[in-house]
């Protein structure tokens, strides 16, 4: 009889810890499904809302977008761009605006001298110390192009870790194959996603 009663006693504690074992891992659980949402909400970031066009009406053409590579490497970081160019000014004015995650700078505005043919306007920015961006808008495919060469004898440390050369067009700023899970430790959210098929 005392040995049924020493079982019995022994019995509550040793459910209790089970318990207790159960609701920290649930606990756990909630707290890395919250933090794996929070991260992907932050993740998004700012997104430029303008679409690519390229107008151009007697001497005058106007461009807006935003830069995307089609060279095929890593994504660059958001931008906003406008370009406006004037046959009888020689120029073109450029408005670029960067955004990164939450945030969203200032406008930089640069005046170019440009070059103006019936088929395409170019120009040239040699400004930034550690690279050379040279633009094109061609007027025939109503497309905008710019390709960004690493100045090599640049005295600036950092310029050596930059790529060589980047390829780049004028795109819409939405883009609708974005995969937001890309560089996330997200376990949770990936196991539901794979199980979920989509």
């Amino acid at each position: 009889m005392s040995e049924a009663i020493d079982q019995q006693e022994s019995t509550p504690p040793q459910a209790r810890r089970n318990w207790w074992k159960l609701a920290f891992f649930i606990m756990l659980f909630v707290f890395e499904s919250i933090r794996e949402v929070a991260v992907l909400g932050f993740a998004q970031g700012a997104i430029p809302n303008t679409n690519a066009t390229l107008f151009n009406l007697d001497g005058y053409a106007h461009a807006k977008g935003t830069w995307r590579r089609i060279d095929g490497g890593e994504p660059l970081g958001q931008t906003a761009v406008s370009i406006e160019c004037r046959r009888e000014t020689g120029q073109c004015l450029e408005a670029l605006t960067r955004m990164d995650e939450q945030y969203v700078y200032a406008p930089q505005l640069d005046w170019f001298d440009a070059e103006f043919s019936s088929q395409s306007i170019s120009y040239e920015n040699d400004r930034p110390d550690y690279a050379r961006y040279s633009v094109r808008l061609d007027l025939r495919m109503s497309k905008v192009f710019a390709f960004r060469d690493r100045k090599e004898n640049s005295s600036n440390p950092n310029c050596s870790m930059m790529e060589r050369r980047i390829e780049m067009q004028l795109s819409d700023g939405y883009e609708p194959n974005r995969d937001a899970f890309k560089g996330h430790f997200l376990p949770i959210l990936r196991t539901i996603k794979a199980l979920s098929g989509s």
